[in-house]
């Protein structure tokens, strides 16, 4: 489950022991919706409020620290204040930053030019020093959530004025893209220093160079940010002089909130109030595009679903479809591939002719899926199956509709509900999961990179590969040290393919999109989903 997602890489080692051996299209329609619909933005902001409410829809963080910040909460917040060295746009595309420009000049080395015209926000100037103290961060603290980025990085140096070389232990081609998020992330040394204990806490907060700047966080309320008047991009200096996260994860209050004005706008439109927020004259709902996979995770190899043939039968059997419709309000539909078409990256060309070359996604095809069924042997058929699905209410919804699925095709279905606040142990500790067989996941990558994707889903220590599948490992370490893209497409193609045949460890589910809702008196923020790495909040600004 993504939006537990903040523990994924403190046991990403594998992967990463692996990695030391765009333009964003449409790709189709998305979520039952004509690709038309989608949009990357709303209507440009034309002038300046003094200030917004925002809902932060899973709730409080537990730090700003971007560090140790992996989440939907915590990275809402923090891609407003704390910058990276390349910035992912919201078309999905990746550009230069902090760093004007980067260069491979040979497989081991990637060097940045860095921008002489930063300051932090107390005026010191963003150095070399600073930029390459901030990497090393990433490289030496284990506990870092990118740590698992940098075991292929040999050392970070500061080789001019305003310039910084990485230095690797074997070719990554995969790297570069990685700091487009916290793994390229730039803080202030000397304030980190002096704060190294406190830094992102309630009493601290942070000191970076973005379009916001922390003031206070009022504990169980809310964040507080202020413009930076100061930010070094004119085209992004705020429209908005304060901006106010709250922490409303009820979705009734939430909805309450936004009609009534006391909260201005929010991500992650709660689906029980979707038809009452996109017909209310008080706002406007936007829907866009989003590498989101709403799915399961086989997490058992030695269970029965380790037979191939028993995941087909399940996969033919769940109605993804009635899922996307009735779950998720219609804003989700079946994904042909376990990689959504968002995240296609690089490798657009080549996935989206291996999507059109696979049978369609199907549903609820009970009398094939029987069939299946019947194959296998009895003793292996007739085991009980678990799944572990944290007690909200769709996720709730979502294993309902799996067990109805294995029912109906003669599957001995167990269904555990567990708490929210402790779900993401069976994602981490194998001894929690012990005898699992199926957990839910709502997954997005950190980049819109198919090799990040598959990294961490899909190769052995990949975080979100409790199954411990490791069928494309070899293909993977081949593609990441490939420096020709098309050929490295064509390799992510061929592991694509091998998962989609395998359904392990993950299985295309649903493709959420991405939706924004705000109140008509504010407008311009990115209607992709694109909050979590990019100052979304700096396009904000009046509607008149």
């Amino acid at each position: 489950m993504r939006s537990t997602r903040a523990l994924c890489t403190l046991v990403a080692g594998g992967v990463a022991m692996l990695l030391a051996a765009c333009s964003m299209g449409t790709h189709g329609s998305q979520a039952g919706l004509d690709a038309g619909a989608l949009r990357i933005t709303t209507t440009p902001a034309t002038s300046f409020v003094d200030k917004v409410t925002w809902n932060v829809f899973e709730g409080e963080p537990q730090t700003v620290d971007p560090y140790h910040s992996a989440d939907y909460t915590p990275n809402m917040i923090n891609s407003n204040m704390c910058e990276n060295l390349l910035a992912q746009t919201p078309d999905f595309g990746i550009k230069p930053n902090l760093a004007t420009a980067y260069h491979n000049p040979d497989p081991l080395h990637w060097v940045y030019d860095l921008r002489d015209d930063v300051t932090f926000w107390d005026g010191s100037p963003m150095t070399a020093e600073d930029v390459a103290f901030s990497l090393r961060e990433n490289l030496t603290d284990k506990t870092s959530f990118y740590n698992y980025l940098y075991l292929n990085v040999k050392s970070v140096d500061v080789t001019g004025p305003h310039q910084v070389t990485v230095t690797l232990r074997s070719p990554d081609y995969l790297f570069n893209s990685e700091l487009a998020d916290y793994a390229g992330v730039v803080v202030e040394k000397k304030f980190f220093l002096e704060h190294a204990k406190s830094f992102g806490s309630p009493s601290t907060g942070v000191m970076c160079t973005g379009p916001f700047e922390f003031e206070k966080w009022a504990q169980g309320q809310s964040i507080t940010l202020v413009r930076n008047p100061h930010y070094w991009n004119a085209s992004l200096r705020p429209k908005v002089g304060t901006l106010v996260f709250t922490f409303l994860t009820d979705n009734s209050a939430i909805t309450a909130g936004l009609l009534s004005g006391e909260i201005d706008g929010t991500y992650g439109v709660p689906t029980s109030g979707y038809t009452q927020l996109r017909n209310s004259p008080v706002g406007t709902l936007t829907v866009g595009p989003a590498p989101l996979n709403i799915t399961i995770v086989y997490a058992n190899p030695k269970g029965p679903m380790s037979n191939l043939q028993l995941r087909r039968a399940l996969q033919l059997a769940i109605d993804w479809k009635g899922v996307g419709n009735r779950i998720y309000a219609g804003l989700a539909s079946p994904l042909t591939m376990q990689t959504p078409p968002a995240a296609y990256g690089f490798a657009a060309k080549q996935l989206d002719a291996l999507a059109a070359s696979l049978p369609a996604p199907r549903s609820a095809d009970y009398a094939a899926a029987r069939k299946i069924v019947q194959s296998v042997p009895a003793d292996v058929r007739s085991r009980p199956i678990t799944m572990v699905v944290p007690d909200t209410s769709d996720t709730q919804q979502l294993g309902l509709a799996v067990k109805d699925a294995a029912g109906r095709i003669g599957l001995d279905f167990r269904l555990k509900v567990v708490p929210t606040t402790g779900y993401s142990n069976y994602l981490y500790d194998p001894q929690t999961r012990a005898g699992v067989d199926i957990l839910y996941t709502q997954f997005w990558p950190n980049v819109a990179d198919p090799m990040d994707w598959l990294g961490i889903t899909a190769v052995t220590g990949g975080t979100f590969n409790q199954y411990g599948y490791d069928g494309i490992d070899a293909v993977y370490a081949k593609a990441v040290g490939t420096k020709d893209p098309a050929v490295r497409a064509r390799l992510v193609a061929q592991m694509e393919r091998t998962l989609h045949e395998q359904l392990l460890p993950m299985v295309p589910g649903v493709g959420l999109v991405n939706t924004v809702w705000m109140n008509k008196r504010i407008t311009g923020a990115p209607a992709s989903f694109d909050y979590v790495y990019y100052p979304w909040a700096a396009h904000l600004g009046g509607a008149k």
